[in-house]
């Protein structure tokens, strides 16, 4: 069985013998059978296996359908439950800021009685007591140490604030009682209807120490309004608390404390009538962690069994509920957000909101239960939706796997006509191409591919007919370029020698006072840099160092003009010492004739061979480092010369510098420290000085200049060299002493 379809295969593929032709229809063939049966059986496989999964699908939709759809209610009704709760929050807030301007506007008014006495007449008041008390009637209080005979003039004027209080009360339904305390520690009070006791043993007592209420407290340490914790009031054993804002004399001295006692009982009909959904609920927490304000209950005593029922003693933070516990700490943080929880044993969303004014936080809670029934029925009806579009898709299926295999069948057919027709056109051309082809490739350059067949195989033989062309003249063209670069690079080889020839390399080993070496590498063929230096007399040495501007040919041409320049009026010079005439010249030359508008800087000094004296101008070069006391440092001066070739009249200082025997003046050009690595970073002064100083002292200045030139390339790390690199050295060893300072005697 393995050998037959072995030799299918071969047959399918081609065999070694036979034609072209039958070789191309069974290829052509094999490979599309293969092809749709390969692409027929994954398509049968897959349709099996969408008719196994079609009938998992209702219930995978479905499920999918219920977790989105719970997901999505969720979260819509935590969204819609936090703007619940940051709305009424905000509606708390704006009636406690009520209630604070109030009492704000009662401590201007103390204010004012205090500040303007003589606008006021005295007015009567007097102490609590059960023949004389009425509401909405002024009264009044003192502390158990307070004598009321000193105080009765101030008493008297300021009991002209009763109609204000008493203005309070009728316009503020959360109003129990509207007063101002003294610092005086007497109390005015005015208080709101109520139901007395029978025996009255309920009116309020004349001593009351107001100074050591928190009430008074709170709001006499800050300038603004304050509310006091919540508490429950003895008289009528609801929740309440007090607002208190001070007030003060001309002088910002504290005066007393402006306050008005308060029921929750509006706040708590405020909740009740927030709009939930059935089951929901809101409550509010103080910063205690104790629940003030439940829309599930009246504001009466604790023990309804509730996790959240109003009680000032139960700080729900420390609850053993964890859920709950860590939702009442952020609402007492003051943060705002959604948490799911239990509360008394049942799931519920919370959605919390700080209430600014008093740092108290309002939630509104949700059952859980109540959001996912509708996802429940959408689950179902998708199943039931699912289970029919099943049914049916399963015979679509079977027709379309019946209309598969007679379009396979009418494929193959196809293929086989169609693969003869086209192996046939393809044939003839190309054996026609493979015999020009050979010709050609057998040295016949001028033969010409002829195949007319309108597609891709005539415009393969133009392709061929060009580069034949192309090869001819490229094979000329090569000849003579070749020709021309090797002259090109045996003219620049020769330039190269006579302008390294140009410079000096003798470096005055004769001379035992000094120690001298220079290098230069040109960063093309022939560069632009040069150094020079010769004996004027037996005991002056010139030494000089420069950079043309530019690169290659041009640059070189100049640097060998410019040395020639500067060599010859130097050796003419009448005057020696003033170099700064023998630049002035040089400049002037240079600048004859300069069609190119080439520019060098240059250094040239003249070190006295007896002395140590540098005599040296500094035509817009690199500042030189002078290694003296052991230490290398930059020669500067406030004002830099000009570059010569430039400018005509221009003249240049002389300047003067004194060596000791060991002292050494370092040239360069900018191609040492504007060398660059990879990174496009610079060699830098900083750099090169650091070098210098952290050679040895007994290093000649062959090793120093060798030393830095390995520092450089290290640094260059491989990249190409941009600029010309050239640097020359120069020590001073003092009149006949090389060779104490050499081995160290001096």
């Amino acid at each position: 069985m393995g050998h037959f379809f072995n030799k299918l295969l071969q047959w399918f593929m081609g065999d070694k013998q036979g034609k072209i032709l039958d070789k191309l229809v069974r290829i052509v063939l094999g490979s599309n059978l293969v092809a749709v049966l390969i692409l027929g059986g994954i398509a049968l496989y897959g349709m099996n296996v969408s008719l196994r999964e079609s009938q998992n699908m209702g219930e995978s939709l479905g499920e999918n359908s219920y977790e989105n759809s719970s997901s999505l209610l969720i979260k819509q009704r935590q969204e819609e439950l936090l703007h619940i709760a940051q709305d009424n929050a905000s509606i708390i807030n704006r009636s406690l800021m009520d209630i604070a301007c109030d009492v704000q506007v009662v401590a201007r008014q103390a204010e004012k009685i205090e500040r303007y006495p003589q606008r006021f007449m005295p007015v009567e008041v007097h102490t609590p007591a059960p023949d004389n008390y009425r509401a909405l009637d002024l009264y009044l209080q003192y502390g158990p140490e307070v004598s009321l005979e000193p105080l009765a003039g101030h008493i008297s004027l300021m009991a002209n604030i009763g109609d204000w209080l008493t203005g309070m009360l009728e316009n503020n339904v959360m109003a129990q009682s509207v007063f101002i305390a003294s610092r005086e520690n007497f109390a005015l009070s005015v208080d709101a209807k109520r139901v007395l006791a029978e025996d009255k043993s309920d009116i309020p007592q004349p001593q009351y120490d107001a100074l050591a209420s928190d009430w008074y407290k709170s709001a006499a340490s800050q300038e603004g309004f304050a509310f006091t914790p919540v508490r429950r009031f003895m008289f009528n054993k609801r929740l309440g608390m007090f607002c208190s804002v001070p007030y003060y004399d001309g002088n910002n001295e504290l005066l007393g404390v402006a306050c008005m006692q308060i029921s929750l009982s509006d706040l708590q009909n405020v909740l009740k009538e927030i709009n939930l959904h059935e089951g929901g609920f809101c409550f509010v927490t103080d910063k205690r962690g104790y629940v003030i304000l439940s829309s599930q209950e009246d504001l009466g005593e604790a023990g309804t069994g509730r996790e959240l029922e109003v009680n000032i003693k139960n700080d729900l933070r420390e609850s053993d509920n964890p859920t709950l516990a860590l939702t009442v700490r952020e609402m007492v943080a003051g943060d705002c957000g959604v948490r799911q929880t239990k509360v008394d044993g049942k799931d519920y969303y919370i959605a919390f909101a700080p209430i600014e004014s008093s740092g108290w936080s309002l939630a509104a809670a949700f059952a859980a239960d109540d959001v996912i029934a509708p996802a429940v029925q959408n689950k179902a009806d998708i199943s039931k939706i699912t289970e029919e579009k099943t049914s049916y898709l399963k015979g679509q299926m079977l027709s379309t796997m019946l209309l598969m295999v007679v379009a396979i069948i009418a494929l193959l057919a196809a293929v086989v006509y169609s693969g003869r027709q086209l192996s046939r056109r393809f044939v003839a051309p190309i054996s026609e191409l493979a015999d020009g082809v050979r010709e050609i490739s057998s040295g016949n350059l001028g033969k010409k591919v002829e195949v007319h067949t309108g597609d891709e195989l005539e415009h393969l033989a133009i392709c061929f007919n060009a580069m034949t062309d192309e090869l001819q003249t490229y094979m000329k063209n090569l000849t003579e370029v070749t020709a021309e670069k090797e002259r090109i690079a045996t003219e620049l080889s020769v330039a190269r020698n006579i302008q390294m020839g140009a410079l000096p390399r003798d470096f005055l080993e004769d001379k035992k006072s000094i120690q001298l070496f220079a290098t230069m590498s040109a960063a093309k063929a022939v560069g632009g840099d040069f150094y020079d230096f010769y004996m004027l007399d037996e005991k002056h040495l010139v030494v000089t160092i420069a950079d043309v501007s530019g690169k290659g040919v041009p640059a070189a041409l100049f640097m060998m003009r410019a040395k020639t320049t500067l060599k010859n009026l130097m050796l003419m010079a009448t005057a020696p010492d003033d170099f700064g005439a023998v630049m002035t010249l040089a400049n002037q030359e240079l600048c004859q004739d300069n069609g190119e508008m080439l520019f060098v800087t240059v250094f040239l000094a003249q070190l006295d061979l007896d002395t140590g004296e540098v005599i040296y101008v500094n035509g817009g070069h690199n500042a030189p480092l002078a290694r003296q006391a052991g230490k290398f440092s930059y020669v500067r001066h406030k004002k830099k010369d000009k570059m010569l070739g430039m400018i005509e009249n221009l003249s240049y200082e002389t300047h003067r510098l004194q060596l000791s025997p060991g002292d050494m003046l370092f040239l360069y050009t900018d191609g040492v420290t504007e060398a660059m690595n990879k990174e496009k970073k610079f060699y830098t002064e900083e750099r090169l000085q650091k070098v210098l100083d952290n050679m040895s002292g007994e290093a000649s200045v062959k090793e120093i200049l060798t030393e830095v030139r390995g520092d450089i390339d290290a640094f260059a790390d491989g990249a190409e060299q941009y600029d010309d690199i050239t640097m020359l050295g120069v020590m001073f060893c003092g009149k006949g002493q090389w060779e104490d300072f050499a081995y160290g005697k001096i």
